[in-house]
């Protein structure tokens, strides 16, 4: 599966593509089949990119505006909620009842009457808890808070109380879970296509900026996605290039160059950007990390990898389309020895690992670990990394399946012994469902299964909080 086939297939029924929600709902204790487990008692926040005004042609999912939504678990009850993220972009456009804003990321092509000055930031791809807030974040800007109980959207982003000098967040942030630190980098943070520059960023359990250090990228290219262990960081950038010249054209922002490898620095934890090495691999796209870690010389990373582009819905630099095979994605085990001089890292691709939207336990994120969890082709898969086996929990024809999280049964349990939740898709009954699943045994029946009276637009990825956490949560209020 590309990662371009999971939007598609999310956002499309029978050859035909499906329309936005455009819905902001509440559900107050939603209708069970099973029982949810009393463990769990939290909320699953997640947001996806839904254009609440008429989408232009041939625009990409990645460019909708972002609708959070929220699960709350308590004592067997779930009940539903979701909201628009409110952006200066949205806002802008529902003062003016219309579309403003054109392609993705291309200034060039707006409505002359724009004027947003942040018109890219629509708040779609991660919900990030972290120290008592809830964020939405878009890799291209700030994160905006967002209240974990009312949905309700603070009026300016967040910059780490004004210390953070990157004009852009990574949207997959990787939280330690033995510091409680805040992992980020900031692709074209400086807002430069002409000086592609990246910024580490890490920020202590608490939010509070503790570190930021700036480095040119091989070349303006894509940067989705990134890994840290406990003694490295690492960097990859997708030959997706960028041009202005083109974009000025009214071309895409990104059209990928077959000419190009990917490129992956990696730098010790300890370090600084100064001490960052580079590895090629040509014929290699990645669109998400499951998880890294370090064993003496050699740094493995864990990530989604196809031969060619995953995000298919940009031409390549000779004008043409790719194909389908070319970015189909397996979950495959990339190794780069620091021992040596080689620059070409080696990678195994788990035999029937096809799919994409990776997660594990995060407990045991930075760490070697066993369990890991993605949407597989033909539905909802765990992997188990010590005899690289895969399980599928098979969905039939026309139901599909949104990103996996795991959950564990306890803070103390043993790795994998828990439950994957997803949201799920009945496209021809216009309606969805969420699922609990048990994660030792994949393939059985779901434990709980929540009931939706609607379809759920594709949400990229989520996180999860306690019922302690979002009492204790920070306020809202002036985010800068």
């Amino acid at each position: 599966m590309t990662l371009a086939g999971a939007f598609y297939k999310m956002h499309s029924f029978q050859g035909k593509e499906m329309p936005s929600t455009r819905l902001e709902a509440e559900l107050y204790d939603a209708e069970i089949i099973g029982e949810v487990p009393r463990e769990i008692n939290g909320a699953l926040f997640r947001v996806g990119g839904d254009r609440f005004y008429p989408t232009l042609e041939d625009d990409v999912i990645i460019n909708g505006d972002g609708l959070m939504s929220v699960l709350r678990f308590e004592d067997g009850h779930v009940d539903f909620k979701s909201r628009y993220v409110r952006t200066e972009r949205l806002l802008a456009e529902r003062e003016a009842r219309r579309r403003l804003m054109g392609k993705y990321r291309n200034p060039y092509t707006d409505d002359p009457l724009a004027e947003v000055l942040d018109r890219d930031n629509t708040g779609n791809t991660y919900a990030h808890w972290h120290g008592g807030r809830l964020f939405a974040l878009r890799e291209d800007s700030h994160p905006y808070m967002v209240d974990p109980e009312t949905l309700e959207t603070s009026e300016e982003t967040w910059n780490f109380q004004g210390k953070l000098e990157s004009m852009t967040v990574c949207a997959h942030p990787k939280v330690d879970p033995v510091t409680g630190e805040w992992w980020s980098f900031g692709l074209f943070a400086d807002r430069s296509l002409i000086e592609p520059v990246m910024a580490l960023q890490v920020a202590d359990k608490d939010g509070n900026l503790i570190r930021e250090e700036k480095f040119k990228m091989p070349w303006p290219g894509l940067s989705h996605d990134f890994a840290v262990t406990r003694e490295h960081v690492i960097f990859d950038v997708m030959p997706l290039t960028v041009d202005e010249e083109r974009m000025k054209r009214g071309g895409d922002f990104y059209n990928y160059d077959p000419t190009k490898p990917s490129a992956w620095g990696i730098m010790p934890r300890g370090g600084t950007v100064a001490d960052m090495r580079w590895f090629y691999l040509p014929n290699t796209f990645s669109g998400h990390i499951m998880n890294a870690f370090t064993e003496g010389d050699k740094v493995y990373v864990d990530a989604t990898i196809s031969p060619g582009n995953g995000f298919s819905f940009f031409p390549t630099t000779l004008g043409e389309l790719s194909t389908i095979d070319e970015g189909i994605a397996k979950i495959t085990r990339l190794c780069f020895d620091l021992s040596d001089d080689a620059t070409e890292p080696t990678q195994h691709a788990v035999p029937g690992s096809v799919g994409e939207m990776p997660r594990l336990d995060l407990r045991y994120q930075m760490d070697r670990y066993r369990w890991g969890y993605f949407r597989h082709d033909r539905g909802l898969a765990t992997l188990d990394w010590d005899n690289q086996k895969v399980d599928v929990h098979e969905l039939p024809p026309g139901v599909v399946a949104q990103e996996p999280m795991f959950l564990p049964r306890s803070e103390d349990a043993p790795e994998g012994d828990g439950w994957v939740l997803s949201m799920v898709n009945f496209m021809a009954e216009n309606r969805a469902e969420f699922w609990v699943l048990d994660a030792k045994n994949i393939k059985a029946d779901p434990v709980a299964r929540i009931l939706l009276p609607y379809r759920q637009s594709f949400s990229f990825h989520g996180s999860f909080a306690t019922l302690d956490q979002i009492k204790n949560r920070a306020p809202l209020g002036a985010t800068r």
